[in-house]
C-alpha cells in the first residue's frame, strides 16, 4: 500500500472515530437544542452528524439536510471543531488521491480500512458519501442574540450563450431527431448577436440568519444551514430567539428578478434548458 491509499485510510478513520466522539458527547451532555419535529433531538443529532453514507434510494447527488439550533458547552465546541479539522484532512487525502490516480478511492477504503469495512456489514450500507463527509459541521465563535431561517428558493445557475455556442450544443445531440430538427430551425430565426441563457434550478436551500446585539451596534451574519448550526452556551445564558419556518420550501420564487435581467419562462430550446431573455 502507497502513501496516498494509507494517508486516505488513516484520515477516514480519524474523521469517523471524532464523529462517534461528537456523538458520544452529545447524548451524555444533552445540551439545550431545538431540531424542528423530533421527539429524540439528541439521538437525532447524533444521527445527523454521523451522517456519511449512502442509504437505499437516495439521490447520491443530493445531501440530506436539517437545520436547528444546538447550545454547546466549550468541550462540545472544541470536539466539534476537532471534527471539522479531521473532515478538511479526509478530503485533501482524498484529493490528493484523485489528483494523482484519476479514480476515487471506493474500493481501496471497502478493501483496506477495517473500521470501514465493519461499519459496512454492520448496517447494509453500500459506501460513503463523500459530500456528506465533507460537509463541515456549522460552529459560531459567540452565542447569537437571536436567528432567523428562511427558505431561500431563487437560486439558479445562469449562463449566458450566443446563438453560435447553441448551435454546437445542439450538434453534439442526435440531429435525426425530429424535435432537434425544430430546435436548430427555431435557433436559425434569431439574430448571431442575441444572447441566450442556460438555466440550472438549485435545490431550495434553508438560510440563518445569525444576529449579535451589542451596546454600539448590530452584528448579522447569513448562512445556509444543511445542519443544525452549533454555538457556545453557558448555563446561565438564554437561549436565543429564533422563528420556525415551514418545513416544506414554497413553491414560487420568492424574489422578484430585476426587471433588465428577467427571462422568459418557457424554454426556446427545451432539450438544453435553453431561453430567451425578454
Amino acid at each position: 500500500m502507497n502513501t496516498l491509499e494509507l494517508s486516505i485510510i488513516e484520515s477516514f478513520e480519524l474523521m469517523h472515530e471524532n464523529l462517534q466522539q461528537l456523538a458520544t458527547q452529545l447524548l451524555r451532555e444533552k445540551p439545550r437544542c431545538w431540531l424542528p419535529c423530533s421527539t429524540t433531538p439528541h439521538q437525532d443529532l447524533a444521527t445527523l452528524y454521523t451522517d456519511i453514507w449512502y442509504q437505499d434510494g437516495h439521490d447520491g447527488r443530493e445531501t440530506r439536510s436539517q437545520w436547528g439550533l444546538v447550545g454547546c458547552s466549550d468541550e462540545l465546541i472544541t470536539q466539534a471543531t476537532v471534527t471539522n479539522q479531521q473532515k478538511n484532512t479526509f478530503k485533501a487525502a482524498i484529493q490528493r488521491y484523485k489528483k494523482h490516480t484519476g479514480a476515487l478511492p471506493g474500493e481501496l477504503l471497502q478493501k483496506r480500512s477495517r473500521i470501514l469495512a465493519e461499519k459496512l456489514n454492520r448496517t447494509g450500507l453500500a459506501r460513503l458519501h463523500l459530500k456528506q463527509c465533507y460537509r463541515l459541521l456549522p460552529i459560531l465563535e459567540n452565542t447569537p442574540s437571536q436567528v432567523g431561517f428562511s427558505w431561500y428558493t431563487s437560486g439558479r445557475s445562469i449562463k449566458k450563450l450566443t446563438v453560435a455556442q447553441a448551435e454546437a450544443m445542439l450538434l453534439k445531440l442526435d440531429t435525426s431527431q425530429p424535435h432537434v430538427q425544430i430546435q436548430l430551425q427555431s435557433l436559425g430565426n434569431l439574430k448571431p448577436g442575441e444572447l441566450l441563457a442556460q438555466l440550472q434550478p438549485q435545490v431550495p436551500v434553508m438560510r440563518a440568519n445569525a444576529v449579535w446585539k451589542g451596546k454600539a451596534h448590530t452584528l448579522r451574519k447569513a448562512r445556509n444551514c444543511p445542519l443544525p448550526i452549533l454555538f457556545p452556551l453557558s448555563a446561565n445564558q438564554p437561549f436565543p430567539e429564533h422563528n420556525e419556518p415551514d418545513i416544506n420550501p414554497p413553491e414560487k420564487r420568492q424574489r422578484m428578478e430585476r426587471r433588465d435581467l428577467q427571462i422568459n419562462p418557457d424554454p426556446f430550446l427545451p432539450s438544453l434548458r435553453i431561453h430567451r431573455y425578454n
